[in-house]
């Protein structure tokens, strides 16, 4: 399993934000915490580093996210199932 920290910065368009907001939400493999201003942290839970990449680069993607910064990163090379808030 391979898990990352994320921060998340939106836009200061409240609309924009909003929009963000809900789309990542239902991105796949990530609990978010709270928005504070502009900021929103994340843990992001994947089978591997290439599906880290792959959703970093969608969320970055997003209109409304200004950037994705990865604060912490850990892996475990053991098989197991990545589960998460929204499954």
């Amino acid at each position: 399993m391979h898990t990352s920290g994320l921060v998340i910065t939106l836009s200061d368009d409240p609309s924009q934000a909003a929009e963000a907001l809900r789309e990542l939400a239902a991105s796949g493999p990530v609990t978010f915490g709270e928005v504070r201003g502009s900021l929103w942290a994340a843990v992001l839970e994947t089978t591997g580093p290439k599906a880290a990449h792959d959703w970093h680069d969608r969320a970055a993607a997003v209109p409304g996210v200004v950037g994705v910064e990865v604060v912490f990163v850990h892996w475990d090379d053991a098989e197991q199932e990545v589960t998460h808030a929204g499954s």
